[in-house]
């Protein structure tokens, strides 16, 4: 279980959020709605250790992170950026296999149980075709699809995707969402951020509506992503309607009011 209590966040003499709590436990999607600047992404990076906690605890199974090693955080937490800037011409396999880093010694080389977990991450996402294509030479949602396959690599327990469907298609979004419900039931903690509060009614089973660096809401989709609340938090009016899918299920869509 990850528990985050009390938690301010920011940059030094640059504060972000403060008095954040929330707990998730195995298998559970915790999915994050807000808007541009809000401080998701420091959030994030403070959770997974990358940032320095301005005050408060993050702990895993009742220790506090603080006083772990990193080489052990990156073992139990992976992280998906939103973006991610390549400067070396790296193949989608090599940069795969960096995510094997955690679980390597300083002076380890990948084994051959490095390549074949890199591998089936990447085949889980349809991309090992990818495997040889040089990473700079990629489309973006194909850059973002090799940075999920990354996180995957590292068999985390724990992962944090920031914005996982950003600069993806219509079919490749739908191909990370259901991942990501079979993530959760085999058995990992996630906690995402989207900008398409419709995703929300896919796969989490928690939702935090967040604001100027705070949580206003935390509760289930279908209590928290409401109306008002997206109003509050985007400054739009929203109609949520439910539709019936091919399968005969019934679930919530987010229609916005543009005209």
């Amino acid at each position: 279980m990850l528990t985050v209590r009390q938690l301010a966040f920011g940059y030094p003499d640059h504060p972000v959020g403060r008095d954040v709590n929330f707990e998730l436990e195995s298998g559970e999607v915790l999915c994050v709605l807000g808007p541009n600047g809000c401080g998701k992404t420091t959030l994030f990076k403070t959770v997974l250790g990358l940032l320095k906690a301005q005050a408060g605890t993050i702990c895993v199974n009742d220790e506090d992170i603080d006083q772990w090693p990193r080489q052990r955080i990156a073992s139990t937490m992976a992280y998906v950026p939103q973006q991610h800037d390549a400067y070396f011409p790296f193949t989608v396999l090599e940069l795969v296999l960096m995510g094997r880093g955690a679980h390597l010694g300083l002076f380890s080389a990948p084994s051959s149980h490095d390549r074949d977990v890199a591998v089936q991450a990447l085949r889980s996402l349809a991309i090992e075709h990818l495997q040889d294509a040089v990473y700079t030479r990629l489309s973006g949602g194909e850059r973002q699809l090799t940075l999920i396959a990354r996180a995957l690599a590292q068999e985390p327990k724990i992962l944090a995707m920031d914005e996982p469907t950003a600069n993806l298609d219509f079919g490749n979004q739908i191909l990370v969402l259901r991942h990501i419900n079979r993530l959760a039931r085999a058995g990992i903690a996630i906690v995402l951020s989207t900008h398409n509060p419709g995703h929300t009614f896919r796969v989490a089973h928690r939702v935090a509506l967040m604001k100027n660096g705070r949580f206003l809401e935390l509760g289930v989709p279908t209590q928290v992503v409401t109306p008002d609340a997206l109003h509050r938090i985007y400054g739009v009016d929203v109609n949520i309607a439910q539709v019936t899918n091919i399968s005969g299920k019934t679930t919530q869509v987010c229609v916005p009011t543009i005209d």
